[in-house]
């Protein structure tokens, strides 16, 4: 089940696999009518087969019936002569130099006979008084063996006056024949031979065809070197095969074969052939062939004219797909390289022109948006330093009216160390440690000119003073932490700057122990600096009729500018105990 599913799937994602599946499809017809036909062809020649088999058999048959009634003649012939009566008749039970004579005489005879035969190949007389046999082959001899002896008797008792065919025996392997004169590859007969004497032992008379007749005769039906005929009696069992490869009922045969069958009308005795149905598909197999190229091939022409279609109508589709997803995830640089001039290839050259129309228009949006940007923030920061030079120069002013030219002149270095921090050749960001030492400029001349009414704590983590921070952020604050805050306290004011990393975020804090922010007047900062961060343009500030939160809406500003949204600026007070103003800055973001 998982499979189909994973077929189907790749059915429906996979464009090749669809072409594949379809011309598939359309092949399939094709080839079931030729197996079709293929198979169709098969049986009509097995019909055929059968019907000339058939046929042939019948005519073999004739011949075969010819031959046998060609061997009762002879058999006549032998059991009317009188020699040979006269010689068969003699009682002797051991042989005298005058039976011995007789049968020299009775060879002879059956050797004329023979000679003028040529379907007979040899005769062979059995003598049961001196339990003999004669043959034109060997000569006389006597029977000796038991099991020679045994099947003699058996013979003896089943003939009779009418020719009978003798079915060859076998006893331990070896076959038992009348002086082997009975072989799987040819016919004997025998039949008894009448005597007019009665109570003797009857003699019997047997003969065999020659090898070449039985094989003229069965050699129309042997069409190949894996047919086989064979010659079987009522019982079934062998009388006779050619060739010798089949033995009884246990025939071991390693091919299919096609066996056709005649009885015969006269004797008792079926003829039966044996063809492989690989020798009677023969004439069919280059057709057979034919049809499974012709199907291979169509496959694979399929396959190949699917391949063909889908690199060139698939694959394109694929590359601008895979272009438009890139396009779509910021690349604009990736140009299609294609040679084709049809609609492919129109289609490739115009997402080439529109992905560089794209990054051109982007690329000129982007950057007048970041000169937009950065020309706000070069006017941000340049209102922080004309306000601060005018209060530290009216604190030089007081100081001097005060004290004596020493402190003035420290004041100034301090100022002096401070622009030149704050240019720091056109750098934009500081780390926390820079920001720190160039913060402590500061508040050395706010000691000095508030006659040290204050100190200042710095509690920074070791691992937030590497990090980079937009220049000017933390000055306004303690500015306003000394001008509102401290300088309104007579003494014992502290003022704590500290840095933090929690949750991804750069905390850093300024927090005094000055008056603190009444409750309106809080909620109106924090209405503002939730304004100005809800704000498109952070140079809206300016419109704000309230001018009096100058210095905080700078700062929250400039930190929506640089940080983006998730800065924040918070700001908490107590009326008469103090106030913490806190930045919160992703530190992704000042990276």
């Amino acid at each position: 089940m998982n499979m189909i599913r994973y077929a189907y799937d790749k059915f429906l994602q996979n464009s090749h696999v669809r072409l594949t599946a379809y011309f598939l499809l359309v092949l399939l017809p094709l080839v079931m009518v030729s197996l079709y036909v293929n198979n169709r062809a098969n049986q009509i020649i097995v019909k055929q087969a059968n019907e000339q088999n058939m046929h042939k058999l019948e005519s073999v048959m004739n011949n075969l019936e010819l031959t046998v009634q060609h061997v009762d003649v002879l058999f006549n012939l032998i059991a009317t002569n009188t020699k040979v009566l006269d010689i068969m008749a003699i009682k002797e039970a051991e042989m005298s130099p005058l039976t011995i004579v007789k049968y020299s005489e009775l060879l002879r005879e059956l050797g004329n006979i023979t000679a003028v035969s040529q379907v007979v190949s040899q005769i062979t007389m059995y003598h049961a008084e001196t339990n003999t046999m004669i043959s034109t082959v060997f000569g006389g001899r006597h029977v000796e063996e038991a099991a020679e002896q045994t099947w003699i008797a058996k013979l003896v008792a089943q003939a009779s006056s009418q020719t009978s065919v003798m079915i060859p025996e076998r006893t331990n392997g070896n076959l038992v024949s009348a002086g082997q004169s009975l072989t799987p590859d040819t016919l004997s007969f025998s039949r008894l031979l009448d005597r007019a004497e009665s109570g003797q032992t009857p003699s019997l008379m047997m003969m065999t065809l020659h090898k070449h007749k039985l094989a003229a005769i069965f050699k129309p039906l042997l069409t190949s070197q894996h047919t086989n005929v064979v010659l079987r009696n009522r019982e079934g069992h062998v009388i006779a095969a050619v060739p010798d490869t089949v033995q009884g009922s246990n025939t071991k045969t390693e091919l299919e074969r096609l066996k056709v069958s005649v009885d015969s009308p006269q004797y008792a005795w079926t003829l039966e052939v044996m063809q492989p149905y690989e020798d009677i598909y023969e004439e069919t197999k280059p057709m057979r062939q034919y049809t499974y190229l012709i199907i291979i091939s169509s496959l694979l022409l399929a396959l190949f004219i699917s391949w063909g279609i889908y690199n060139r109508i698939a694959a394109p589709l694929w590359q601008l797909t895979d272009a438009m997803k890139s396009l779509i995830g910021g690349h604009y640089d990736i140009q299609l390289k294609t040679k084709r001039k049809d609609e492919f290839g129109y289609l490739m050259h115009a997402y080439n022109r529109m992905a560089a129309h794209q990054k051109h228009l982007i690329q000129d949006h982007y950057e007048q948006q970041l000169r937009i940007v950065k020309t706000e923030l070069s006017f941000l920061q340049s209102q922080i330093n004309p306000h601060f030079l005018y209060n530290t120069l009216n604190s030089i002013y007081w100081t001097a009216k005060n004290y004596e030219a020493e402190e003035i002149s420290e004041m100034v270095l301090n100022l002096s160390h401070f622009f030149r921090l704050s240019l720091h050749k056109g750098k934009d960001t500081f780390t926390v440690a820079e920001t720190i030492e160039h913060l402590d400029y500061y508040i050395r001349i706010q000691q000095a000119r508030l006659l040290d009414s204050f100190q200042v704590k710095y509690k920074v983590q070791e691992a937030c003073k590497s990090i980079s921070v937009l220049k000017l952020l933390l000055q306004p604050l303690v500015e306003n932490a000394v001008i509102h805050g401290l300088e309104k306290k007579q003494g014992g004011g502290l003022l704590i700057v500290s840095g933090s990393i929690q949750n991804g975020f750069l905390m850093l804090s300024v927090q005094d122990n000055g008056s603190g922010i009444q409750g309106d007047r809080l909620h109106m900062i924090e209405q503002a600096l939730h304004e100005i961060a809800a704000e498109v343009s952070p140079l809206s500030y300016l419109k704000a009729s309230d001018i009096g939160l100058y210095g905080l809406r700078n700062v929250c500003s400039r930190m929506k500018m640089y940080y983006g949204k998730e800065a924040r600026l918070i700001c908490t007070s107590a009326w008469g105990e103090g106030t913490t103003v806190t930045m919160m800055l992703p530190v992704h973001e000042g990276e």
